[in-house]
């Protein structure tokens, strides 16, 4: 039996079943490196106007003579490899016979350029190497599948250099495979495991074959935003994400510290509840809160389905709890205060500090009395983390006892008066809100400011002199406040916009409270182009000197139309005392940054 014939004949058999294949296959094996070639077209009958392109390929015939299986691999030399490379890679066949049935077992490897020069490294300084073989299908689509791989294939070019420059550009990348990958779950697409090829092309139009090796995660592995709203007890959390873990485990995440997890065999279903201890007290407190209650309850509720649960309990369950008392109290201690508890971190407040706020709760809530270390009228700055309240000792001469009160309170009931001298030395009062006495510097770190309060604050006292100008000085500060802690940015602008509205409903859109509405909006990305002709306006009346403070209202104008050049030259018109004052503006800050309202492409965002 001629085995070589036999396995040129039994390829050629089985390409020739594909429509768009033509085989040109020699047995007479004089051919150096390949047996003939596979031509490629797009569509029957075959011509050169359908013409694709041509793949070497090489057949070998073996024997299975005392042999039950083929085997998996078969040892190529450097030597051929090395002129298959030179080749564009080669389409390897090898076909294996079994002479008492008479029986044909095709395989195949693809060897493309990528894959030749891996396997060429990973010999190192041996003179072959195994390489794995594939049965090779009947159905004529899938051999139309292998086959135009390796046809594509062939543009990979091992010893091209690739500049990374070059892709900084890409639009699209492609790729291409035998039409066998099963993306249902995540895969590693290896030169050992897979045969493929991947294509770069950026937005000149450019094409490159590029040697790397690709995961593949479907979208269900990834994970997709839900909008369930996931609750047990009174802890609910809205759009959990959901994501496939394996062929037979979803889990659902309820927050980065919380999530859940059913797996289903078919026979029997299993679940679990995994919990992470995050930073804040928030967090903490409602991931805790709902692990424990479903621990309690063994029922949770997917958008108010309630689903039982089988959830073992924890040997630390008791500390646990004692944990979740403690976040609890501080949680009560917060709502009382009006503190956002997301802000509250809870590593600075191990130890003495959350024995503080433990004690702090007890006075402030549990109606208990102060201790006799603070039996003096004034103020406390209790630190929270990197934060603090403001607090204030009283005197209650009606109950006799002492209290500690929340220095913002809404309903404090306590009236703020101002003191000082004028130039003549006389005493002077003026009636203040809260926001006059905490220092400039503290207010950013300042937890219980109740902002929602802060129009209501001034309004009650407007009656009274210079209330405008402290008001206006307030929200200059919030200004610097938003500039200082970026976390609280939006609760502080928020709250300048509200009084800054309010100070224009009693004073007129004064040049002031403009600029001050501006450099606002600036912060929050809102100004625009259309907001120039109007500051431009304001400048010039400052210009013309009709407006009070002509130098500072200019310069600032300036610094908001984003022209360098004017402010340096409102600057320069400035006195080194005018100079120093302005620069403590907050507008200042918005010097040299990407706030103004400039011509170019920022305008417009």
């Amino acid at each position: 039996m001629n085995v070589e014939l036999q396995a040129v004949y039994k390829i050629g058999q089985m390409v020739s079943k594909c429509p768009h294949l033509e085989p040109v296959i020699d047995s007479n094996d004089k051919t150096l490196l390949t047996d003939g070639h596979i031509d490629v077209h797009s569509s029957q009958p075959h011509s050169k106007a359908n013409y694709q392109g041509r793949v070497s390929v090489q057949v070998k015939g073996r024997s299975l003579t005392g042999a039950k299986k083929p085997p998996r691999t078969i040892r190529i030399t450097k030597t051929d490899l090395a002129g298959y490379l030179k080749n564009h890679g080669v389409l390897y066949f090898v076909v294996f016979l079994d002479p008492k049935t008479g029986g044909r077992m095709p395989t195949y490897a693809l060897l493309n350029p990528f894959k030749i020069q891996y396997l060429i490294k990973k010999m190192g300084g041996q003179k072959s190497i195994g390489v794995d073989l594939r049965p090779f299908p009947s159905d004529p689509s899938k051999i139309e599948g292998i086959v135009k791989l390796a046809l594509q294939s062939a543009d990979e070019k091992p010893s091209m250099r690739i500049d990374l420059n070059q892709l900084k550009d890409l639009t699209r990348i492609t790729l291409f495979t035998d039409g066998s990958l099963n993306l249902d779950a995540p895969v590693k697409l290896t030169r050992d495991d897979y045969d493929f090829t991947l294509v770069f092309e950026t937005s000149g139009g450019m094409t490159l074959s590029v040697d790397e090796e690709l995961v593949i995660t479907p979208s269900e592995y990834v994970g997709e935003v839900t909008e369930l709203a996931v609750a047990s007890g009174d802890f609910v959390f809205r759009n959990p994400t959901r994501r496939r873990v394996d062929k037979h485990t979803v889990e659902l995440e309820l927050s980065e510290g919380l999530n859940m997890q059913r797996s289903d065999t078919g026979e029997t279903s299993t679940g679990s509840v995994s919990l992470t201890m995050r930073k804040t007290l928030r967090e903490r407190f409602n991931d805790i809160g709902f692990y424990l209650t479903c621990i309690s309850k063994q029922v949770f509720s997917i958008d108010g389905l309630k689903i039982k649960v089988d959830v073992a309990s924890v040997n630390d369950q008791n500390d646990l709890r004692e944990h979740f008392q403690y976040l609890k109290t501080l949680m009560s201690l917060c709502a009382h205060l009006g503190v956002d508890s997301s802000l509250v971190e809870l590593e600075p407040l191990e130890g003495k500090r959350g024995l503080q706020l433990l004690g702090l709760h007890d006075v402030m809530v549990g109606g208990e009395e102060i201790s006799d270390a603070h039996h003096e009228p004034g103020r406390i700055l209790q630190p929270m983390g990197p934060w603090s309240l403001q607090l204030l000792v009283t005197e209650d001469k009606a109950e006799g006892k002492w209290l500690c009160l929340d220095l913002f309170h809404p309903e404090l009931g306590q009236q703020f008066v101002l003191s000082g001298e004028d130039d003549a030395g006389v005493p002077q009062f003026s009636r203040v809100t809260p926001y006059e006495v905490v220092e400039r510097e503290r207010l950013p770190f300042t937890l219980n400011l109740h902002l929602d309060n802060l129009v209501s604050a001034y309004n009650n006292i407007f009656e009274y002199p210079d209330v405008a100008a402290r008001a206006n000085t307030t929200v200059l500060n919030l200004v610097r406040a938003a500039d200082v802690v970026a976390i609280r940015k939006s609760e502080f602008l928020d709250a300048a916009v509200g009084l800054n509205d309010w100070l224009i409903t009693k004073e007129g859109n004064l040049p002031i409270h403009q600029i001050n509405h501006w450099q606002i909006a600036a912060r929050n990305g809102q100004l625009t182009h259309e907001d120039r002709p109007a500051i431009r306006s304001l400048k010039g009346q400052a210009s013309r000197r009709e407006i009070g403070q002509p130098h500072f209202v200019e310069t600032a104008c300036a610094i908001l139309l984003g022209d360098e050049e004017e402010v340096a030259y409102c600057l320069e018109r400035l006195d080194e005392a005018q100079r120093l004052e302005f620069q403590d503006w907050p507008i200042w800050d918005l010097h040299n940054t990407a706030y103004a309202a400039t011509d170019g492409q920022r305008a417009g965002q």
